[in-house]
């Protein structure tokens, strides 16, 4: 039987004040800087390939199809690898009997860190904080590596943000018989052979390549950065092209037109497509992420009428207008 009441009841919401979704690769949107509008609203940085993995590859794949931003490339003059560049790029995955393809234990499969930001490993002036043990041991290499005078200089932000990767890949692959603070100095060691040298003892080691100083023979400019959407790892290449990692499908570092995968949540921004004349990106009860839709677009509010303004508070009970994952919230917040 249909519920003629219910359904009223639903239109008249969805008219009055909008309405609340699940995300989805098709109502997924990264507004750019300029369209969000500031409404003083407590708000935070989310980043959609991290916190929900399959829906980011899922939108990257469907932009793929379209052809925006991810077109594939046809000919090695496009940018894509040679057959010999295939050979050497498969040749570094684990093979089958490669203890670094057991998943590692759940006790160590941490993600994010209560004292660091996402990304502050980005770059060697990210602020990174580590135990008092765990500095001091760095300091000790930086001073170390520098007093032997060959090679290109080392610095505490180099080897911070290189430990920090190291033991964030420590997550995803287990490493028998090492402990997470041995995988992340074994990266930092390899490091420092890459900067005492000039090249690095395993060829296929290029992760950290990006956080060279200006002049070392493997820092390449033109190399193309992608990134594994599951663990965050960086890899540099120095074509563009379609590449894999474990089975993953990597993604470019920086997104290009798609505008990156970042959102603002509480930060409200124009939807020209609609549904409604707003959006904003906001966690639910849940603590899931949502995307409320809210204000007709065919309208213009007037709230600096006095009367008006009085008269919509009123009629929607403004004074307690629910939830900040409602659009009543947000169509009250407007007025």
């Amino acid at each position: 039987m249909t519920d003629y009441i219910g359904d009223a009841d639903k239109k008249f919401y969805f008219d009055a004040y909008g309405s609340e979704e699940e995300l989805t690769e098709n109502n997924f949107y990264v507004p750019a800087e300029e369209e969000y509008e500031d409404w003083g609203e407590e708000t935070e940085e989310w980043d959609v390939s991290e916190a929900k993995p399959g829906l980011w590859e899922n939108i990257r794949r469907k932009k793929e199809r379209e052809g925006k931003n991810y077109k594939p490339a046809k000919t090695e003059k496009e940018g894509r690898p040679t057959q010999d560049q295939l050979k050497r790029a498969q040749s570094d995955e684990p093979s089958k009997k490669d203890p670094r393809r057991t998943p590692a234990p759940k006790k160590d499969q941490k993600k994010g860190s209560k004292k660091n930001k996402p990304d502050s490993a980005k770059n060697p002036s990210g602020k990174i904080s580590f135990s008092k043990e765990v500095t001091a041991q760095l300091s000790q290499k930086v001073k170390e590596h520098n007093e032997k005078g060959k090679g290109s200089k080392a610095t505490l932000g180099m080897l911070k943000a290189v430990y920090r990767r190291g033991a964030g890949a420590f997550s995803t692959s287990h490493a028998p018989k090492m402990s997470r603070h041995g995988w992340a100095i074994a990266r930092v060691n390899a490091f420092l052979k890459l900067l005492r040298s000039g090249k690095p003892s395993n060829p296929k080691y290029t992760t950290d390549n990006d956080l060279l100083p200006k002049g070392h023979p493997r820092k390449s400019e033109a190399s193309f950065k992608y990134k594994d959407p599951k663990t965050g790892e960086v890899y540099e290449f120095e074509r563009k092209g379609i590449y894999k990692k474990d089975g993953r499908a990597l993604i470019p570092a920086q997104a290009a037109e798609y505008q990156g995968r970042k959102v603002q949540l509480g930060k409200p921004f124009r939807t020209p497509d609609g549904p409604k004349k707003r959006s904003v990106y906001v966690k639910n009860q849940k603590g899931n992420v949502v995307k409320v839709n809210f204000g007709d677009p065919n309208m213009k509010i007037k709230k600096s009428d006095p009367g008006r303004r009085k008269n919509f508070r009123a009629r929607h009970n403004c004074d307690n207008p629910g939830p900040r994952w409602k659009a009543r919230y947000w169509s009250c917040r407007a007025w």
